[in-house]
């Protein structure tokens, strides 16, 4: 079993600011960003580091248990050896340190120290292990470690002595690559503007936004992505999600009133919010091992294709009969189909629901909404032929 020890003692921080490990990062704590760094690496246990448990601790623990995980808060480390056996193994991040996921997980699969040369990792405050290495925060240290910290005084600073206690039993050292701190992806008690360049790149490294190709939803996503990066943490999701499904509720609404073209409008704007939510969420529960979708996304999701068959049928010519939910029933089955036949590069072209409400209004506005869903859902079988992935 691996454990994960956190601490949220900071002896580190410059005066008179937040502490480091509650610096808020892409819209999470700095230590919350830790934790999603202990869970992706497998840790089903955490233990933090704290001398009271305040808000911030309290939001941790529940962001660890929501992801399946036992969290302890210890405020001594002898506490530790009681928690970790031999055969355990025990990942420690340092307070204040931001790393790189992919560097932890790709070089602590085994017992391990993390490092950077010493110059120029020691001038930006990494703690030095000899002449030509410092610390960089990260360890995996085998649980029988620990005999030895319980011999040492309760006040000792914990990672630090466990950084000593790991090189004197061998474990090895991992040179990490020095553009992690250049390009400052691996952070020490990072300023302002560090952290504004770090969600930067945190939000256009997650946002994975729609090609071109989807022209309706590569608008919205852009527009989602935009103000992401503006609003980190702020619960402009769920904002976001409710907008979608009031336009929806009031396109649906207007269209059965017999106001077509501003119904359809309306279901622009619910495509539109919801695509923008989506890349939100996206940024925002990135490095979360167990992400939660609220319920209204969800139930948004699910219903935002058959509002529009309603509406399709609705604004369709009465004596039309049960063509007026057949039409349109099957252009969504086609799109639905192509999500999961075409190549890789097209998908997101029929998940566009941005695009095809767009499409919609002029053709409610001019009366010709059957035939113009008709027309559209023979496109759409035309193209499954030519944007199928081959089969062998």
């Amino acid at each position: 079993m691996r454990v994960a020890l956190l601490s949220v003692l900071d002896n580190q921080s410059r005066p008179r600011t937040l502490p480091a490990p509650f610096r808020v990062v892409a819209g999470a704590r700095l230590v919350e960003r830790q934790l999603d760094i202990a869970l992706a690496a497998g840790c089903e246990t955490i233990a933090c580091l704290a001398l009271t448990v305040g808000r911030e601790v309290i939001e941790l623990q529940h962001r660890a248990e929501a992801a399946g995980a036992r969290f302890i808060v210890i405020r001594e480390p002898r506490k530790l050896s009681g928690m970790v056996t031999a055969q355990d193994e025990l990942l420690v991040m340092a307070p204040g340190i931001l790393p790189e996921e992919d560097a932890v997980l790709r070089h602590l699969a085994r017992p391990g120290v993390l490092t950077f040369p010493e110059d120029p990792a020691v001038q930006r405050g990494y703690e030095r292990i000899d002449a030509n290495f410092a610390w960089a925060g990260v360890l995996l240290v085998r649980g029988n470690a620990l005999e030895q910290l319980a011999q040492l005084p309760a006040d000792v600073d914990t990672p630090s002595a466990l950084l000593r206690i790991a090189l004197q039993c061998g474990t090895r050292p991992h040179p990490l690559e020095t553009r992690l701190l250049d390009d400052d992806i691996w952070l020490r008690d990072p300023s302002p503007e560090q952290i504004s360049a770090r969600e930067r790149s945190w939000v256009a490294g997650h946002a994975d936004v729609a090609p071109f190709t989807a022209p309706g939803l590569a608008v919205a996503e852009r527009m989602g992505a935009r103000l992401a990066r503006d609003t980190l943490g702020s619960g402009l999701s769920r904002a976001l999600a409710i907008g979608s499904g009031v336009a929806g509720v009031l396109g649906l609404g207007l269209t059965l009133a017999g106001w077509i073209a501003p119904g359809f409008g309306f279901a622009v704007l619910a495509a539109l919010l919801l695509a923008m939510e989506a890349v939100v969420r996206r940024v925002s529960t990135a490095g979360q091992v167990r992400p939660r979708v609220s319920l209204l996304v969800q139930a948004l999701t699910v219903l935002l294709d058959p509002i529009l068959v309603l509406m399709v049928a609705v604004a369709s010519p009465e004596d039309t009969q049960w063509l007026r939910l057949f039409v349109p029933a099957v252009l969504i089955g086609l799109l639905h189909l192509g999500e999961r036949l075409a190549v890789p590069r097209w998908r997101r072209s029929y998940q566009d629901r941005v695009l095809l409400s767009v499409l919609f209004v002029p053709a409610a506005l001019f009366g010709v909404i059957q035939p113009f869903v008709a027309f559209i859902a023979l496109v759409v079988m035309i193209t499954l032929f030519l944007t199928s992935q081959p089969r062998d």
